[in-house]
């Protein structure tokens, strides 16, 4: 509840509301004073509230805080990406905001460059640099430009930091069936399958869900496909391929057909966990289980589909970014090469 108390001529608000902060201001008017403390409850009733208090950046904690509590609601990180800020914030989260400087940040480039990759240590410092941008534009930080991005400039050029390999890696046919093999009847064989003909990813595969499944118009309805814009609603409708129906079906008469095709999977993260003792099992070295989803795009181009079938399937919104999940075979090439030329 608010009280105005009038002293000395002026209103001094004080809102106290479960939750929150306590809030105080003065205002020379009894009535400016009732507007703001209307205004100020309905915000926080509605969490649309920033408190001054909180609005105050003088660090890169308070940065990091108010950049996830804002942004992070109205445009939802991924879980890596989330995981990233938090570690960075808490790295650096005690420098004052005065502080920060490219030196700091080459500094603090150099110790991580001991512990991560320079992809790994390249993604950090985007992220970081993503939260120096908002912090400057909408909150009035006290920065004149953005230190991260100066510095990452240098870092470029020394090659401290770069962009993520493009792996081109592929199992081979012996490999293939070897995991097989050594699947046995376990739950991975059939997502191993899965993954190989549609290219889904992991998490996808995890979500699959029964009622979802249309075998009779032969359609697979993947939910919430990752995308740099819009992953929440972004659902896709693709064709049952044909080894993904089989496998499909053959799960459909162990299972009580409702709720997730593999439900006794709990985690989508032990896939890779199960795939990656799979392979040390074998003796296959270098595999991962999103190396199926290079493969499965890479069987559809060689099939002879097109750009935009092959992106209707993989979810891909641009070539650019369909490329890196292309890995044409030397036979499929000499093969499209040897086709005779029309008329």
């Amino acid at each position: 509840m608010a009280t105005i108390v009038n002293r000395n001529g002026k209103f001094v608000v004080r809102i106290r509301k479960a939750n929150f902060k306590p809030e105080n201001r003065t205002f020379s008017t009894r009535t400016a004073a009732k507007q703001w403390a209307l205004q100020t409850e309905a915000a926080m009733d509605n969490g649309s509230w920033v408190s001054v208090s909180e609005a105050r950046i003088t660090d890169l904690d308070s940065l990091f805080t108010r950049y996830i509590k804002e942004i992070h609601s109205v445009k939802p990180f991924g879980k890596s990406k989330l995981a990233t800020v938090r570690s960075t914030a808490r790295r650096v989260g005690h420098l004052r905001l005065a502080d920060l400087s490219p030196d700091f940040v080459l500094m603090y480039a150099k110790q991580r460059a001991r512990e991560v990759r320079p992809s790994t240590l390249n993604q950090e410092l985007t992220y970081f640099a993503q939260a120096i941008d908002v912090a400057r534009t909408l909150w009035n930080a006290p920065l004149k430009d953005n230190p991260v991005r100066a510095a990452m400039g240098v870092m470029s050029q020394l090659n401290m930091i770069q962009g993520s390999r493009k792996r081109e890696r592929r199992p081979t046919d012996d490999e293939l069936e070897l995991l097989f093999e050594l699947a046995g009847d376990s739950w991975i064989g059939p997502m191993i399958k899965i993954a190989v003909e549609t290219g889904l990813r992991q998490s996808e595969i995890h979500r699959l869900d029964w009622g979802d499944i249309d075998f009779d118009r032969g359609t697979l309805l993947i939910r919430d496909r990752k995308d740099p814009k819009k992953k929440e609603g972004n659902h896709q409708l693709l064709p049952l391929l044909p080894v993904t129906r089989e496998t499909l079906l053959r799960e459909k008469q162990q299972s009580k057909q409702t709720g997730r095709v593999f439900e006794d999977v709990q985690l989508a993260a032990s896939i890779s966990d199960k795939f990656a003792k799979l392979t040390k099992k074998g003796g296959i070295v270098d595999l991962r289980f999103h190396d199926l989803r290079h493969e499965a795009i890479s069987r559809m181009f060689e099939r002879g589909m097109s750009i935009e079938q092959v992106a209707a399937i993989s979810g891909h919104k641009t070539w650019t970014n369909l490329r890196r999940y292309t890995q044409l075979s030397h036979q499929s090439l000499s093969l499209a090469y040897e086709k005779p030329l029309q008329q």
